[in-house]
């Protein structure tokens, strides 16, 4: 039989629209309204359904045309209810004829919609994968009953718009694949910018909603030798009470996770038996569906990664694959911070326990360093230093007379004042400290700090009289530091001065001796009592 006019120009309007979807933006239910348009006219028609199957088994009324459309677009209904479940379960389709009276006809979907349609022809939208939907069309104009040529006109359009929700999943999952990929490499970037063990941690909750399309996500961290699970950031309005929550190793779907050392996709998690249901009562907070995975190096777990109520459907095998390549760079970043922590800390020692030996050689100055680099850090918080700045403060304060290894002891370890000569000699350790540096050039960003730390505004310092602006911040801090120590300190010869004395000096000296804001913010410090003799 020929196909009628109106079915060729419904069926190529519908081609159009599949050869409309591109990856750019596709508004898939207006597309479906004008499609189901198109398929109550041609079939004549007074009203439709097109169902969509999730993936949680359930039709949801994707588009509805009718009296009742505004009650229930959106809504959704068990595909082992109605008429619409039966095709979806069967892939037959279906004519009834008198509804009301139709043994498959779910009548408390009737009831409380409160609409009965006359008589119902539905087919089943079929792609590779199996069943993706169904399509219903209600009430034929003129009161006459659907007829094997409807059910042939809606069969062949079926095929047509299963066409078009298939290419427009395939595209939408494409586009999506993209975007998270896309995201995943900046994330990458993002993670591997800093090596602050605590930038990374939150970056990397922040990163999770975002990237797995979820309400929630979490970072639990190994406590190894507790052999607990706890949550080392956690944002948000319960970030306080969920950091309270500890979780033995094997206890909950994280700790099952941290033991195993495997994923876990969780699809309804009040259905696990390893759901721990004390953290939802305490933040009370609804899981739903999870997805948990290790962060690994080296094969060691070092702690989980969670994604929690997808906001979309729920979390499918893609979504596993995906948050462990996350966790892959997770790790990464992690074991990169914590190999350069342990770099940092180690290399912190070793300046320290120079600092220390050059000390012994002068027994009149026991601790010196470690004063020096405590008030130098107190006055630098009202500064608005970088963190880069505060570590070379740190480090340039800590090897600021490292030079004095080159200073005779004669002269070092003399018990009275030094004479001209004497000091002379005692001015040239910055040098020396200078040239010591210069040797290892990964220090070298430290010279001028422990160089210029005896220089002084009005141009008097030594050892190249540099003025104001061209003595270096960290030098004008530790300036401040290394006198005030020297001031409150006893020696053989005298008697160290009272702390608030020696502030007093600092104060009146402001601008000549040492810098005017360092001076200024050395005081707020001891006001602080953030510096020894403080308020």
């Amino acid at each position: 039989m020929k196909k009628s006019f109106r079915l060729i120009e419904t069926e190529l309007a519908i081609y159009r629209e599949i050869d409309s979807i591109t990856l750019e933006a596709v508004d898939i239910k207006a597309m479906l309204d004008r499609i189901m348009d198109m398929v109550i006219k041609t079939i004549d028609a007074d009203a439709g359904t097109l169902y969509r199957l999730d993936d949680n088994g359930e039709l949801v009324f994707e588009v509805v045309k009718g009296p009742v459309a505004d009650r229930l677009r959106g809504e959704k209904m068990n595909v082992c209810d109605g008429i619409a479940g039966w095709i979806a379960r069967t892939g037959m389709p279906y004519v009834a004829n008198e509804v009301v009276n139709d043994p498959i006809w779910n009548k408390e979907f009737g009831s409380k919609t409160k609409y009965v349609p006359q008589d119902m022809l539905g087919v089943p939208l079929k792609a590779k994968k199996g069943i993706i939907g169904v399509i219903e069309v209600l009430n034929k104009k003129e009161g006459q009953p659907f007829e094997k040529r409807d059910l042939a006109i809606l069969s062949a359009l079926a095929l047509r718009i299963a066409t078009i929700l298939e290419k427009t999943r395939l595209f939408l999952e494409l586009e999506r694949s993209v975007k998270q990929f896309t995201t995943l490499a900046e994330v990458g970037t993002l993670l591997n910018s800093t090596l602050d063990q605590k930038v990374i941690r939150k970056r990397a909750m922040e990163a999770i909603t975002f990237l797995m399309n979820a309400e929630v996500g979490s970072l639990l961290l190994v406590d190894d030798e507790n052999r607990e699970l706890y949550f080392e950031v956690a944002l948000g309005d319960k970030g306080d009470k969920v950091k309270e929550i500890r979780l033995k190793i094997g206890e909950g779907i994280a700790g099952w996770v941290a033991e195993h050392g495997e994923p876990l996709l969780i699809k309804d998690v009040s259905k696990d038996p390893r759901f721990y249901k004390s953290a939802d009562q305490k933040t009370e907070f609804i899981t739903r569906d999870m997805v948990c995975v290790p962060v690994k190096v080296k094969d060691k777990v070092i702690g989980v990664l969670q994604a929690i109520n997808r906001l979309e459907g729920i979390f499918a095998d893609d979504d596993i694959k995906l948050f462990q390549l996350f966790s892959n760079q997770v790790a990464i970043a992690l074991d990169n911070a914590r190999l350069y922590e342990e770099i940092r800390e180690t290399f912190f020692a070793v300046a320290e326990a120079l600092a220390e030996a050059i000390e012994k050689r002068d027994p009149y100055t026991g601790g010196h360093t470690k004063r020096v680099v405590h008030y130098s850090l107190a006055a630098a918080k009202y500064l608005n230093l970088t963190p880069k700045e505060l570590e070379f403060l740190k480090l340039s304060a800590i090897l600021h007379d490292i030079g004095k290894i080159g200073v005779d002891d004669s002269v070092l370890r003399k018990p009275g004042k030094l004479d001209d000569n004497e000091a002379e000699l005692m001015k040239m350790h910055p040098m020396m400290g200078a040239d010591i540096m210069r040797h290892v050039k990964q220090l070298n960003d430290l010279i001028p700090g422990m160089k210029y730390h005896h220089e002084r505004p009005d141009g008097k310092g030594y050892p190249d009289g540099l003025k104001d602006g061209e003595i270096p911040v960290i030098a004008r801090i530790i300036s401040v530091a290394d006198t005030y120590d020297a001031m409150t300190s006893t020696r053989p010869y005298r008697k160290g001065l009272p702390h608030q004395t020696a502030i007093d000096e600092i104060k009146k000296y402001a601008g000549t001796q040492f810098d005017r804001d360092v001076a200024l913010a050395f005081v707020k410090a001891f006001e602080q009592g953030e510096i020894g003799g403080g308020l």
